[in-house]
């Protein structure tokens, strides 16, 4: 598990017998065009990749444009201290241009021998001390392919190993795992379905988003019983605008083809502070903290997504959950005017849980979070409008940027529904779940 090995020793996993570099081979991605077959046609080799490209690139392109990338299962990265060695699991994964990496058994890397063979690398020139080096480096997880299964053939032009009329008769794709000097993280790009995520607060809007969060606002005025079909047809609009705009970015697109020289490769856990050194027993390893996954592109299934989404009591920003699935309160709208904040509830509450121990606040401003005492007097709830109005103690800073309020739906004081449902809680499900939404100052 070094850089990526193109060696015949580096492909016994795929069956590769002798050197392949010769006719190194790859399967063919042309998903626009397949063969138009018609009677008494003669069909060569080209017709035959043809035809291949076409199946092979279709499911290429879907996988790009409806999955993405990243690792389904598996692939935990370790090291042991013991055997100075980086133990990858077995894993599923789709790179970047849409190939599959299935790692069928466990592969380790002995780092001692790793690095005798990679110190001189470019990586590498700026260390001064090879025998006693500390640098971040990376797991990466590539895409392989090699030639096996040598068959008879008329001819074979690409032959190298003396051998005349002998060709390999098999491609064989395969997981390629390196381990690399850290890289600076690539620049954030424009997000790919950029307002569906302003929509889930996962992105903050922009200037042109105004007109989201007054249709939001709209929505939280209606009567009960007209929130569910408004809400559809806001997701409706969002998902189609949020599509045309990927579409139009085509540094956002999914389906966008990569640079020629980008290889699609994915990094598995970065291993910060690596040391290796040597001393009279020989090269040892240290790694000052364990391999680190977490920025790792990760892929849920289907299946997995459908449960967690359409689980009861799941719903999107103001659904009426009432008429959907009962469930507890959430906030479907927030405002924020001098020293007072406003919040809208999809359900009616219990009046008397409307208390100021359910309700946190913090600003956000150039030092960062700080706590935003409420006033003495408590919440104001109206029934009516399912609002609670905060009164702060004093008004934020001028140079606050936003709030955060966070409704309690869990602990000893939480936010109750009229049903008493506790705050977030879904139906099937009586502990409630803490409430968080940001807002900005009019």
């Amino acid at each position: 598990m070094g850089a990526p090995d193109t060696t015949a020793a580096s492909q016994a996993g795929c069956g590769c017998q002798g050197s392949c570099d010769a006719c190194a081979g790859s399967l063919p991605d042309a998903p626009d065009c397949a063969i138009n077959y018609h009677f008494g046609m003669l069909l060569g080799v080209e017709d035959f990749r043809v035809e291949q490209g076409f199946h092979v690139g279709r499911l290429r392109r879907h996988q790009r444009a409806l999955h993405g990338s990243g690792v389904v299962y598996g692939y935990g990265v370790e090291f042991d201290a013991a055997r100075r060695e980086l133990k990858v699991a077995p894993g599923y994964a789709l790179d970047r241009r849409g190939r599959d990496l299935e790692l069928a058994e466990a592969q380790c890397l002995g780092l001692p021998a790793w690095w005798e063979k990679h110190r001189d690398d470019d990586d590498f020139l700026d260390l001064a001390d090879k025998d006693n080096a500390t640098f971040d480096a990376e797991v990466v997880l590539c895409h392989g392919s090699c030639l096996s299964r040598p068959v008879p053939a008329i001819a074979d032009p690409c032959a190298g190993d003396g051998s005349p009329g002998i060709a390999y008769s098999r491609i064989c794709e395969r997981p390629v795992l390196s381990l690399r000097r850290a890289r600076p993280p690539a620049p954030a790009g424009v997000p790919s379905y950029r307002l569906l995520r302003v929509l889930l607060g996962l992105a903050a809007a922009e200037a042109g988003d105004a007109w989201l969060a007054e249709r939001q606002a709209d929505i939280a005025a209606l009567p009960p019983g007209e929130r569910a079909a408004a809400t559809e047809a806001l997701w409706r609009t969002v998902l189609t605008r949020a599509a045309i705009e990927t579409g139009a970015t085509a540094d956002a697109a999914p389906a966008s083809d990569l640079a020629e020289d980008d290889d699609g490769c994915l990094v598995l856990a970065r291993l910060g502070g690596l040391h290796l050194f040597r001393d009279a027993e020989g090269w040892q390893v240290a790694l000052a903290d364990p391999p680190d996954p977490d920025h790792r592109a990760t892929l849920l299934p289907t299946e997995v997504l459908q449960a967690l989404l359409l689980r009861p009591g799941v719903a999107g920003p103001a659904v009426d959950t009432a008429e959907a699935v009962a469930g507890g309160p959430r906030v479907v709208a927030a405002s924020w005017s001098s020293d007072s904040v406003t919040l809208d509830f999809d359900l009616p509450l219990a009046p008397p849980s409307v208390a100021a121990p359910a309700f946190t606040v913090t600003a956000y401003g150039p030092t960062g979070w700080t706590a935003t005492p409420l006033a003495a007097a408590p919440p104001v709830y109206a029934d009516a409008e399912r609002r609670v109005t905060l009164t702060l103690a004093a008004a934020p800073a001028a140079d606050t940027e936003r709030l955060r309020i966070t409704v309690r739906g869990s602990g000893p004081t939480p936010l109750l529904g009229a049903d008493l449902t506790p705050a977030g809680a879904p139906a099937a499900d009586r502990d409630g779940l803490d409430l968080s939404t940001q807002v900005t100052g009019s």
